[in-house]
């Protein structure tokens, strides 16, 4: 038999209905390759400047994809991806700081969203998504911008970056 795609509209056991068990040492692909990664340690980013977000410490990487702070797509693993991306940092009032991933160093605009504008000084919270084509051997970073008019700090734990390849 040749590999390709069965394409079913409906799967039944033996008997015509129940259920169907997958033997072991089958692997069901859907939503891989993933990962999930965060900074670790905080990370001072200075005022007005777009800086790389060290999202050093992984949580999971499920084919091995993800390693110096960014996600490559392995071979055979083309495809839409949603990449998800949060940060924290403080704030002056009436300042502005955004969070955005870049693909092979290119910003991706779709992923500015992530901006705020408090009205007090404190804690900004930062969050965006965005679905990518990605190829293989593209890769996907993490970073960060503020105008507060001083250094500022990324927090360790809160800043992060994951994605996985869509089922589409």
């Amino acid at each position: 038999m040749a590999d390709g795609t069965l394409k079913v509209g409906q799967i039944t056991n033996s008997a015509g209905s129940g259920n169907i068990t997958i033997g072991s040492g089958v692997i069901v692909n859907v939503n891989r390759p993933a990962f999930a990664a965060y900074l670790g340690a905080n990370q001072v980013f200075s005022t007005t400047t777009e800086t790389k977000v060290t999202v050093d410490t992984e949580v999971f990487d499920s084919d091995g994809a993800f390693s110096s702070n960014k996600f490559t797509v392995p071979s055979g693993q083309a495809g839409k991806y949603l990449i998800n991306l949060s940060g924290k940092s403080d704030l002056a009032i009436d300042t502005y700081a955004y969070i955005f991933t870049a693909v092979n160093g290119t910003k991706v605009e779709r992923s500015t969203q992530g901006s705020v504008k408090p009205n007090a000084t404190g804690n900004v919270i930062l969050n965006s998504a965005v679905i990518v084509d990605l190829a293989v051997s593209d890769y996907v970073e993490l970073f960060i911008w503020q105008n507060s008019g001083s250094d500022q700090l990324a927090y360790a734990d809160y800043c992060s970056l994951s994605g996985y390849k869509l089922g589409v």
